[in-house]
């Protein structure tokens, strides 16, 4: 019998060289991401026919298996077989529906093999990510894009001038404020066991820890706005938390901007991961023009 276990700290070396491996591009696929979501994801994990294969748990969706990633990240059709079955026992041993949730396009084949016409995908456009060349997020070109540096250009004309700085130890406790004082004025996390800003804490309290990078911007002597990133591979980087004061006309174009430019600029792409159905965020993901979308799935198994 299988032992699936909950992910902590200590798993993160684990989950970095696997991922290393694998050079994900969907945005779930790092150690801060699932690390950071674990309160929503309960999440078990187990290393099975060297696959790593993920169970959860969530609070707010019928539980659900991750498409088992290779170890060494190389496919091996056998063994892929052999971990998936050892997965579909877990549900059917727990009384539940089997259901593999978060697959990537790419990856929809491996569980075709297995299951046949079993298995239905149901695309899930609220959980793909946006994909953008980072070029692009930095230079801002083009008549669309002309708009955000429209955006910019009206922020320095009422502001002068601003200071982008690196998040670290010594200044986490800003970002917990700005975090703060947006869903206070979003009337966010009301009453809610999980959210965005919890999730957020778990980095920072971690910061030294994992590995991730982070700016914040200083406008009149306060700062505004901050956001977290990390490499996801080495041509993506991949952005968990942007927030800011939206009063500050501009600055969540600035900050995006200048994070690319000064953290990202040596890689090909940048991940904004998905809109979450929200018609706001949705707007705001297309109107930067994203390159390509990682397509995800629900693929539900009938018995």
């Amino acid at each position: 019998m299988v032992s699936f276990k909950p992910i902590n700290l200590e798993d993160k070396d684990l989950f970095t060289d696997i991922f290393a491996k694998t050079k994900p591009i969907a945005s779930e696929m790092s150690f801060a991401y699932l690390f950071m979501w674990e309160c929503e994801y309960n999440l078990l994990y187990a290393i099975v026919e060297d696959h790593l294969c993920m169970i959860s748990r969530p609070r707010n969706f019928k539980p659900f298996a991750f498409c088992p990633i290779p170890v060494d990240g190389v496919r091996n059709d056998e063994k892929f077989k052999k971990a998936v079955t050892v997965i579909e026992e877990y549900f059917k041993n727990n009384g539940m529906d089997l259901l593999f949730g978060r697959v990537e396009e790419s990856r929809l084949e491996e569980l075709k093999q297995v299951y046949g016409s079993r298995m239905e995908a149901e695309y899930l456009e609220d959980i793909s990510d946006y994909v953008y060349e980072t070029s692009n997020l930095i230079n801002l070109p083009g008549k669309k894009l002309g708009k955000k540096k429209n955006h910019i250009n009206q922020f320095m004309r009422m502001y002068g001038s601003y200071e982008y700085v690196p998040v670290d130890k010594s200044n986490v406790e800003e970002c917990r404020r700005i975090f703060d004082e947006w869903c206070e004025k979003n009337h966010e996390c009301k009453a809610k066991i999980s959210c965005e800003r919890a999730a957020c804490n778990r980095l920072l309290d971690n910061w030294d820890v994992i590995p991730l990078k982070g700016a914040l911007v200083q406008v009149n002597g306060k700062f505004e706005a901050f956001t977290i990133g990390e490499l996801l591979n080495p041509e993506m980087a991949v952005i968990h938390i942007e927030k800011g004061n939206s009063d500050i006309h501009g600055v969540y174009s600035l900050i995006n901007r200048d994070f690319c430019a000064n953290e990202w600029s040596s890689v090909k792409y940048i991940n904004r991961e998905e809109d979450m159905g929200i018609e706001g965020i949705r707007k705001s993901k297309l109107s930067y023009n994203p390159d390509f979308m990682v397509k995800k799935f629900l693929v539900k198994v009938s018995h």
